[in-house]
């Protein structure tokens, strides 16, 4: 598995390819020295409804509860994904960064 990023979402490729599946809207988050940090998930959302929104979480390894979370507005939009993947990917990585200085 190639670890690329700084903060890794372990089979979020595969989701955006299955067209959003509901079975695979979730995976790992590790970072690219391979730390498991936790758990990524799409929540309130509908694969069917392309205008609807839904919402990324991320829980940290070995808890129950929510971290931190990222609203989008469009399911089937890259820009709405995007900014909110990527807002919830800086908020990890802080989270991250924090914890190890």
């Amino acid at each position: 598995m190639d670890l690329i990023y700084p903060i890794n979402f372990v089979g979020h490729d595969e989701w955006m390819e299955s067209v959003y599946a509901l079975n695979l809207a979730g995976g790992d988050v590790i970072t690219r020295d391979g730390e498991v940090l936790g758990k990524w998930r799409v929540v309130a959302y509908d694969p069917e409804a392309d205008d609807e929104g839904g919402r990324y979480e991320f829980v940290i390894d070995g808890q129950d509860d929510v971290k931190f979370s990222e609203e989008f507005a469009f399911l089937d939009s890259r820009i709405s994904r995007g900014l909110a993947l990527s807002k919830l990917t800086r908020a990890i990585k802080e989270w991250h960064d924090t914890k190890h200085s």
